[in-house]
């Protein structure tokens, strides 16, 4: 493999489209280097003040700037790591023809451009799970039970709803809509946007779709103001319909992880409804990456920060791709998370 600059790898990195995913690209579309491992940034929550009457034979009247909260964080640390070994570019690799007269070096560059897109992707998968951890308990649990890392990035949201088990959306007696408009609505009062996008567990859409109410709204001829018509975005993405009179698009988002048990999970917590807005909640703040480089320790601001480095002893070259990277809302007060059937926390 032809021997590169840090600089030169991150730049080659930056060109490469990432393989974003739905919750991030949504939810969190931006994002903020840094030139240290801590961020901060400014919490504000302002209040609806009207400029004040002023009588004409006076200059003005001062009127209060509004306050804001500064918070302080340390980003996490992700860095995957692969091991490359003398028999892997000595031996035939998957799907490689039995008589392929490749060399070692070739199958060197193959698996180490390799590894760096394996080990991408495996950081987008954690980032991806950072945005739903924020997004639908606004904090985030850092553990490593190996390092004795157990850190908590608490954003302070309170945005949460659990339905009563009387008010749960599988009842005849319950309308989804009396739910949604009072939560819209105090999300407008808050903020002054309105949020224009719900995103359904797959288990809610079903209750919401069954519900005696909402098949009322769709079969009102003319009013229109419940639509269902779904569309697949993507394998894992669909688009189910819009809500006229809350101006409110519907997706659900099928798709799993593998928990730190090793335990597959889906991504969207069951029973949930998710309203928030289309145009982004908050962007990532990646913070300083410091490794060792020619026994020297060398730091770099970027999203993603590779190393490649020889361990002639054990006779192995190893690549590590690391990233600091935290989501972080602008304003807590903008989405919230609703709790609406039987699997809810709390029923």
């Amino acid at each position: 493999m032809a021997e590169y600059t840090t600089i030169e790898m991150i730049q080659a990195i930056d060109q490469t489209p990432p393989v974003r995913s739905f919750l991030q690209k949504t939810f969190f579309p931006g994002d903020e280097t840094h030139v240290t491992e801590k961020v901060e940034f400014d919490v504000r929550k302002g209040k609806r003040i009207m400029a004040p009457f002023v009588s004409p034979r006076k200059g003005g009247k001062v009127i209060t700037r509004q306050g804001f909260q500064t918070n302080q964080f340390t980003t996490p640390k992700i860095a995957p790591e692969r091991v490359l070994t003398v028999d892997d570019i000595t031996k035939r690799t998957l799907g490689e023809n039995v008589y392929s007269q490749r060399t070692p070096a070739e199958r060197e560059d193959e698996l180490l451009a390799k590894d760096f897109t394996d080990l991408e992707e495996s950081i987008d998968r954690r980032k991806e799970w950072m945005c739903r951890q924020v997004l639908y308990e606004g904090k985030l649990d850092v553990v490593d039970e190996d390092e004795g890392v157990d850190v908590q990035v608490d954003f302070g949201f309170t945005n949460i709803y659990v339905l009563g088990a009387d008010e749960v959306w599988s009842l005849a007696t319950v309308d989804p809509l009396k739910t949604l408009r009072p939560i819209r609505k105090k999300i407008i009062k808050d903020t002054g946007r309105a949020p224009d996008m719900m995103l359904f567990a797959s288990d809610a859409i079903e209750d919401f779709m069954d519900n005696p109410f909402v098949i009322k709204a769709m079969d009102v001829l003319n009013m229109k103001n419940v639509v269902i018509e779904p569309r697949v975005v993507d394998p894992a993405l669909t688009f189910y319909g819009r809500i006229a009179e809350l101006d409110m698009d519907i997706y659900t988002y099928d798709e799993w992880f593998l928990n730190d048990d090793g335990e597959e999970e889906a991504l969207i917590p069951p029973g949930t409804v998710l309203m928030g807005h289309s145009t982004g909640e908050g962007q990532i703040e990646y913070g300083l990456v410091t490794q060792m480089e020619d026994k020297k320790f060398q730091s770099y601001e970027g999203r993603l920060v590779p190393k490649v480095w020889a361990d002639e002893k054990d006779e192995v070259k190893k690549v590590r791709l690391t990233s600091r990277p935290l989501p972080r809302p602008f304003d807590v007060e903008s989405w919230a998370v609703i709790y609406v059937n039987k699997n809810a926390a709390g029923n």
